[in-house]
């Protein structure tokens, strides 16, 4: 990215500094979503932590015990367009500094005050991050409207994952859903699985593979006071066969649907055919 010469001076200005205190780089991350705020909302989510580098770039390290680390290149976060007095984060809080073999987080989803470094909700699941087999590539927000009824709106923390079996190659995308509730937040829809691409071939040509895509709309019926959710899905399977020189593939099926997901009371129902991991 290029910078016009008064923003060159002032990233400049800000490195030197950073290299004298140590912490300055931390918090000049105008690339955060949230206007380089990241640094001052996660400070005020984890009191007493303090900034480290490590093989794998820039932490947070947290106070008290056990102790977790927060990757600074990890975290998403962002204005809530639908509340934008609200800012949304979505923190994997590793149990160890480098990645190893097995890598286990928590997540901890967090709405913070846009206006000053006050957090306002958040709901800490223990230990659904793991990376092992299937690698974590990514933890973003989510914030199409999800209206689920007159009072409360939801968000989204998509989590995608992808194998590393090139044989036999994996990807996948799940959906979460948060609202609020007081001064609580709590999940009302886990592990919806948004899109699947896998498959098995001979490193060559030869091979099978599927594809799936899904898209949530919200529906005018309600359980329980809360709109059900319409997931559409488009799914695909095709063949590859080698023909000569040539590789052929060709769609073998194709694939549409629609599955209505009530709310039961305390979240919506999924069923086992559309959970992801």
């Amino acid at each position: 990215m290029t910078y016009p010469k008064a923003q060159r001076t002032v990233l400049s200005l800000s490195l030197a500094l950073a290299a004298t205190f140590g912490a300055a780089p931390l918090q000049a991350r105008a690339d955060d979503g949230c206007g380089g705020r990241s640094y001052d909302l996660l400070l005020a989510a984890y009191p007493g932590a303090d900034s480290v580098t490590g093989d794998e770039g820039e932490f947070l390290r947290t106070a008290g015990s056990p102790t977790r680390w927060i990757k600074l290149d990890d975290v998403a976060c962002k204005v809530w367009p639908a509340a934008p007095g609200k800012t949304l984060l979505a923190v994997r809080l590793r149990h160890d500094e480098a990645s190893g073999e097995v890598d286990t987080a928590d997540l901890d989803v967090l709405v913070a005050d846009s206006a000053r470094p006050r957090i306002l909700q958040r709901y800490r699941q223990p230990e659904p991050l793991v990376s092992d087999a299937m690698r974590i590539s990514s933890v973003t927000l989510d914030t199409a409207r999800y209206r689920l009824n007159e009072a409360v709106t939801a968000f989204g923390v998509r989590v995608a994952y992808s194998g590393s079996s090139r044989v036999n190659p994996y990807a996948s995308t799940v959906l979460s859903l948060y609202a609020g509730d007081g001064g609580t937040l709590r999940p009302v829809l886990r592990n919806l699985e948004m899109s699947l691409d896998r498959g098995e071939w001979d490193g060559n040509c030869a091979g099978e593979f599927e594809n799936a895509k899904r898209t949530v709309a919200i529906d005018a019926k309600r359980d329980h006071g809360y709109a059900g959710l319409l997931v559409n899905s488009a799914e695909q399977s095709s063949r590859a066969v080698a023909d000569g020189k040539d590789c052929d593939e060709k769609a073998v099926a194709k694939n549409k649907s629609s599955v209505r997901l009530a709310f039961d009371g305390r979240e919506y129902v999924v069923p086992q055919s559309l959970r992801g991991l």
